[in-house]
């Protein structure tokens, strides 16, 4: 192997004509401020802010001898040996070959992948594969003169590092947290930190519940191969015996899947043989426009979910659709199915959504210019209470009577708008739209209030809406002043109360809806008569990157409106007052209020968010207040305060805490 010694830096009388001898076969490429060379013994010192290199295998030290005839290197430290799989070691002194693969290093560390840590009293390298580190230390915590003991850390006797394995060994190895020893193990190994993904047990984790009582976790990660794993979690309660979670996931040229589930036998001497769950999604793209994708959620009973500490929600939903979504337009066809874990919610009262289509588009509209917009939506709703069965009425947001019953709607809707910009800098837009829906029913327990068979209603609404921005621009800020003033018409050609109501009954006002064409969240409503949506915004956007805005609104209408009776907000023809002020100081901190006002200046709702952010934790806090609602379920006003943090104690070390107090029954929820 041709080598070749690289001379700079040298003192007169120093340069390469006064080294004829120089050996031919010098083991690296060589950096240096001074080199001497003997040829008698064969030694070649070099001296200065040495580098040597041997492929991509690089030496630095202040110091290094190459014995030629031994072929060795010793190198005075503190000195740094960085391998290709982007390792480094330091050490106070080396005796290495020719090649760096293999020798002696003396109070060693080695920085792997991701800060990973290990330090030792003697590192020997072997093969130039294994790094055996004796009375060695593996952590990710930095050590200090002022953070002298690590967060964590594993000690062992010797630790072997397998570089073509990808696999650290350890023989001996003890456990500590904050100095202290926790556990000990006789052998322990685990992936290095550049490996992605390998089989073998996961980190155990002990859990203790009012449920399950005390439990351990001890989760065995299997790689199917490089697009699929398995991973297997025993789980062993006190209190409810053992159980099996199992998780799945595979990624495809086109698509991915997950599932995650678990069984465990059925101990309460009910009829059922097992108690599980299963969670699930997935998608795939057909062609490069049009996918399937799939959302599962189901357990076995009512408290399973909870008992195990799973998830703490309530209702579950499974969904299949098919789907293409272009950049001016959309199309979905699908079905959803319902799992009701409410102790007080009927099994009847939950319905399999079949099917559920909804397509939007737009385009240019040709001739008069603007957008022209086409939506249409189908939804059937199917009840198990059988075709003769009573259904069971109850009362909904807005005192509307909502029972058991089937139904199907059908919506086709167009819309057109159009927007200019009038002299003084005035933006004016018009629009209009027809909404045309059937709508049937069957099964209801209530053929009078809501009648069987099918209604239609034909819906046109018109609009305009006006801004008057004010723009200030400083040196230090700019600042936008808008009033908006909208009107819509609109009116319906039936009476509505007649008519089924699924997906308009939890009725909400707030800032994020005041300039919207209608307050109702669904399509089985429509907002009807002549309204004024009123507000008027305020934004400041500092030249330091800090911000403020703030909105206030309300709607006017020419007369009440019966479907908005439950809803204190909008009961009136004149709606609450609507605001909300957000302040921004990034990355630090972020406030926000949101409130509304009722006539007498009297509060119905009143929202606080505080988030703080610092670079080692997190602080968010909130305050909230309802007054009641008497048709929504709440005959008394809701007061509650909270309160959540983390703080970052090392890297992927945290502790983190939440809190929350009702104020109005004086105790923690």
């Amino acid at each position: 192997m041709l080598i070749l010694a690289l001379l700079c830096g040298f003192p007169p009388g120093a340069g390469a004509q006064d080294l004829p001898n120089l050996p031919r076969d010098l083991p690296v490429t060589l950096i240096a401020d001074r080199i001497e060379y003997d040829g008698e013994s064969g030694l070649l010192t070099a001296r200065g802010h040495v580098q040597v290199f041997y492929g991509k295998r690089t030496l630095t030290a202040p110091a290094i001898t190459y014995d030629s005839r031994r072929e060795r290197i010793v190198a005075e430290g503190p000195l740094v040996l960085r391998d290709p799989d982007g390792s480094t070691l330091f050490a106070s002194y080396a005796a290495l070959d020719r090649d760096l693969r293999n020798g002696l290093l003396r109070s060693a560390r080695a920085v792997l992948r991701q800060r990973f840590r290990l330090a030792a009293v003697e590192a020997q390298r072997l093969g130039g594969r294994y790094n055996v580190l004796g009375k060695a230390v593996f952590s990710t915590c930095v050590v200090c003169a002022a953070n002298p003991v690590p967060l964590w850390r594993i000690r062992a006797r010797r630790i072997v590092h397998d570089q073509q394995a990808h696999i650290i060994h350890y023989e001996d190895a003890a456990f500590d947290v904050a100095g202290m020893t926790v556990f000990y193990l006789p052998y322990f190994r685990h992936p290095d930190p550049t490996v992605k993904r390998s089989t073998g047990f996961l980190v155990p984790s002990v859990r203790t519940s009012d449920t399950f009582g005390y439990g351990l976790r001890l989760p065995y990660f299997v790689v199917l191969d490089e697009h699929s794993d398995l991973t297997l979690t025993p789980m062993l309660t006190s209190d409810l015996g053992p159980l099996l979670q199992a998780e799945y996931r595979q990624l495809f040229r086109r698509g991915s899947l997950y599932l995650d589930g678990s069984i465990k036998a059925d101990q309460s001497g009910r009829d059922q043989i097992a108690r599980g769950h299963l969670f699930g999604q997935g998608h795939y793209y057909v062609t490069d426009d049009v996918f399937g994708h799939f959302d599962i959620a189901a357990t076995s009973d009512d408290g399973y979910l909870s008992d195990f500490e799973f998830s703490e929600i309530d209702r579950l939903s499974s969904e299949i659709a098919i789907a293409s979504y272009r950049d001016r337009g959309y199309w979905e066809l699908g079905g959803v199915y319902f799992q009701s874990l409410r102790e007080n919610e009927r099994v009847s009262a939950i319905p399999l959504g079949l099917p559920e289509f909804d397509l939007e588009q737009n385009w240019t509209a040709p001739g008069i210019g603007g957008r022209l917009g086409l939506r249409a939506n189908v939804v059937g709703l199917r009840r198990p209470n059988g075709p003769t069965g009573p259904g069971v009425c109850q009362t909904g947001s807005g005192g509307l009577q909502v029972c058991d019953q089937d139904t199907l709607r059908g919506t086709v809707a167009m819309d057109w708008e159009r927007g200019w910009t009038l002299p003084q800098g005035i933006l004016l837009t018009v629009g209009g739209s027809t909404q045309f829906d059937v709508m049937g029913v069957w099964d209801s327990a209530r053929p009078g209030t809501v009648p069987e068979g099918f209604a239609t209603r034909f819906t046109p609404t018109a609009m305009a809406e006006i801004r008057y921005p004010f723009i200030n621009r400083t040196e230090s800020a700019t600042h936008i002043l808008q009033p908006i003033g909208q009107i819509y018409w609109s009116e319906p050609s039936v009476e509505q109360s007649g008519l089924a109501n699924e997906d308009s009954l939890l009725v909400e006002f707030d800032e994020t809806n005041l300039f919207l064409p209608s307050r109702f969240p669904g399509l089985d409503r429509v907002e009807a008569g002549l309204r004024t949506n009123l507000g008027i915004r305020y934004d400041r956007f500092d030249a330091d990157g800090w911000s403020l805005g703030v909105l206030l609104g309300r709607i006017l209408r020419g007369r009440k409106q019966l479907a908005f009776s439950g809803v204190p907000a909008l009961a009136g023809a004149e709606s609450d007052y609507v605001g909300a002020a957000t302040l921004d100081l990034p990355p630090y901190l972020k406030l926000v209020e949101r409130f509304l006002l009722a006539e007498d200046l009297t509060l119905d709702r009143n929202d606080l968010r505080l988030d703080l952010v610092h670079k080692r934790g997190s602080v968010s806090g909130y305050y909230s207040y309802l007054s009641r609602d008497i048709l929504g379920g709440a005959p008394d006003p809701r007061e509650e305060f909270g309160l959540t943090g983390d703080l970052r104690l090392a890297d992927n070390w945290k502790v983190s805490g939440y809190m929350a107090y009702d104020m109005q029954t004086e105790r923690f929820v």
